[in-house]
């Protein structure tokens, strides 16, 4: 790599420009050949582009989880519930330690 510890102030600043503008250059030219590798890979799949993103759409959709019933309720609260995972809801370790068990909360 040259020595630049002697140029001028002009003559850094042009020697930046010139820099910023080859990263560019060479930014650009890095998109387009993924690009060109992207439909390269579609038609050797025999897809459009439209289609071999529209399958990597699909794939990348997380399944929707089904909602877990719960088991226990709250007697004094119907509205307060427990699935039964995860750690136990303030309402429930309140019961338990008046000496409430677990099973009395059953749905």
């Amino acid at each position: 790599m040259p020595d630049i510890s002697k140029l001028s102030v002009e003559e850094l600043k042009r020697l930046t420009a010139e820099a910023e503008a080859l990263i560019e250059t060479k930014k650009d030219q890095a998109i387009e050949d993924a690009y060109n590798q992207i439909i390269e890979i579609a038609n050797v799949a025999g897809l459009t582009l439209e289609q071999f993103i529209e399958y990597g759409a699909q794939k990348r959709k997380k399944t929707t989880r089904k909602a877990v019933e719960p088991r226990y309720r709250n007697k004094s609260n119907t509205l307060e519930t427990w699935t039964g995972r995860g750690k136990q809801p303030r309402w429930l370790v309140a019961e338990i330690e008046k000496g409430a068990k677990l099973e009395d909360f059953l749905i």
